[in-house]
């Protein structure tokens, strides 16, 4: 009798081999479900090969309509060239780990999802990539920004250059930082190239408004076909721009194709010439934050003509950015210390009657002559250390108030304060503390918390001012309109006073939305007891609008300059 198996043992090895491989899938499947709604398998070509989860729910196929699609195409077209660059770049690490894009869903035109791709030698050696939806957000599209109200453009902080169509200086470091990341963690190599456009300014002056056009959204068209997913290019100056791109793009050819364009739509004009340098990105050795700090620092750096292709890798030039940073810190401590700066005082009028309200106290630091101490100041946010500063700025001011006062003369006076300040205890305490040593002090100096660094704990901070308030100093909420954060401020802080941020004004003088939206805020504060500031006030029709739209006082140069000793402390 045979008694031989009718599998041999050749087939008893195919068949657990399949088994294994079975168990294994199932086993991955699982794996990924744990931490993803939906997992695709993807070929060489980033077309899918198989889809497990809710796709009905999703995407509106089951996973049989599913098979054979480009996976790119799922996602939505302003992040599809940067998924399928990332699958692309994946060839030599074989993985990249968590980025947010959005999707084409059923429901959504973008719903938000963070994907992650990891290659199997197991199947095939192809692609799998998770997928979590984490919510639905409507994508705003060029055709639809058109149509945002006037007071919503007020409050947006701007990513784009209008010019160029590319991210702007404020957006384009965190976005070239982020896209550094996600390619390294890809296994590619990108790199940071700056370039600078010699003769922009003068050819654009030769040109009309139409032509200006056609030339500065070419230049952003060439520097975004470059780069990274197709819009990872930004404007960094006024003839100065900036991409991330993969390592093997031809830089030269990019000032060549910038070159030849402006010949053709300027050919009389005088040509323009285009340098470059290039940073490898060596994004590994830093985080996303340190990341964006050094292209930050890069950026500045060539947009002000410095030489930065040595050390040319951007975690040397965040080594140089905390060497510089760190001496910085130790000047502004010494200046704090020893008090090395003087302060003026800049009248705040009313608009009616154009007499003086009170007056802003505002920095000077020594042998920097009328220069803004701005970017010193946020410098000190940043660091950290800009407690310190606003409590000698106190002290200084009411060391003036008390002199002022026993020679029987003297105006009220408004101090900064840091938004990093207020949510400091210690700061806090040692105010109290300075404001206890002086009588009737309340009615001579008030405080402007400004927004330059965020405040998180909002319900704490208002306790702070509240503490301060009921022994009678006033508060202002400084730089209003400046950003979207105001609104939750003016709804979170019981304040007297609102101060319009100068370009918000400026804005809102130049068109007729703008006067809407400034007197509908002016009326608001009217009517919650809030008193109303409008800053850069230059002229007297400017300053007859603002009382038109009901803003109670005003502040600039049609009023009058800062000085150290104001006439109104010298009578």
């Amino acid at each position: 009798m045979d008694t031989t198996p009718l599998i041999g043992k050749s087939g008893a090895a195919e068949t657990a081999a399949l088994h294994e491989s079975a168990m294994l899938a199932r086993r991955f499947v699982a794996l990924a479900f744990c931490r993803a709604d939906l997992l695709f398998e993807l070929g060489n070509d980033q077309s899918i090969k198989f889809v497990a989860g809710a796709t009905p729910a999703i995407f509106g196929k089951n996973t049989h309509q599913m098979m054979g699609l480009g996976f790119p195409d799922l996602i939505h077209e302003n992040d599809r060239a940067i998924v399928s660059d990332l699958l692309n770049s994946a060839e030599n690490l074989g993985r990249f780990d968590d980025v947010v894009v959005h999707l084409k869903t059923a429901k959504s035109d973008s719903s938000l999802a963070t994907i992650a791709g990891y290659r199997v030698p197991d199947f095939d050696n192809n692609f799998f990539v998770v997928v979590k939806i984490t919510r639905s957000q409507k994508t705003t599209t060029a055709s639809e920004a058109e149509h945002i109200p006037q007071s919503m453009e007020l409050e947006a902080k701007p990513t784009r250059d209008i010019e160029a169509g590319v991210h702007n200086k404020e957006s384009f470091a965190a976005v070239a930082a982020e896209r550094l990341k996600q390619v390294a963690a890809a296994g590619g190599d990108a790199k940071l190239t700056m370039v600078k456009i010699d003769n922009l300014d003068d050819v654009k002056k030769d040109l009309s408004d139409q032509d200006q056009s056609k030339l500065m959204t070419t230049i952003g068209g060439i520097l975004s076909g470059e780069s990274i997913g197709g819009d990872t290019a930004g404007r960094i100056g006024d003839e100065s721009f900036s991409l991330v791109h993969d390592s093997d793009v031809d830089v030269q050819s990019i000032g060549q194709k910038i070159e030849n364009a402006a010949r053709e739509i300027a050919p009389n004009s005088k040509g323009l010439g285009a340098r470059a340098t290039t940073l490898d990105a060596d994004a590994n050795d830093l985080t996303e934050e340190q990341l964006a700090k050094a292209v930050a620092y890069s950026m500045q750096g060539f947009s002000s003509g410095k030489n930065i292709s040595n050390p040319a890798t951007l975690s040397a030039m965040f080594d140089n950015m905390m060497a510089e940073t760190m001496k910085q810190v130790e000047a502004f401590k010494r200046i704090c210390a020893t008090r090395a700066f003087d302060l003026v005082y800049m009248p705040i009028c009313e608009l009616k009657s154009g007499s003086i309200h009170h007056f802003e106290a505002l920095t000077r630091f020594r042998g920097t002559g009328e220069e803004s101490p701005y970017k010193l100041i946020t410098m000190a946010e940043e660091i950290g250390v800009i407690a310190e500063f606003d409590l000698a700025v106190a002290q200084k001011v009411v060391s003036f108030i008390n002199k002022q006062a026993a020679a029987g003369r003297g105006n009220p006076i408004a101090v900064n304060i840091s938004g990093h300040s207020i949510q400091d205890a210690g700061y806090v305490g040692e105010l109290h503390n300075l404001l206890k040593k002086a009588t009737n002090l309340s009615r001579m100096l008030m405080f402007e918390v400004t927004e330059s660094a965020e405040i998180k704990d909002l319900e704490a901070v208002n306790t702070t001012i509240q503490g301060f308030r009921k022994k009678g100093f006033k508060f202002a909420l400084d730089d209003f309109g400046a950003g979207a954060a105001g609104f939750d401020y003016l709804n979170s802080f019981d304040i007297d006073t609102v101060k319009f941020d100068g370009p918000v004004v400026k804005r809102a003088y130049a068109t007729d939305k703008g006067k809407a939206f400034l007197k509908s805020m002016a009326s608001l504060c009217k009517e919650t007891g809030v008193e109303t500031i409008a800053e850069m006030v230059e002229d007297k029709p400017l300053a007859n609008f603002l009382l038109e739209c009901g803003v109670h006082l005003g502040q600039g140069w049609y009023f009058g300059k800062p000085e150290a000793e104001p006439s109104a402390f010298r009578s």
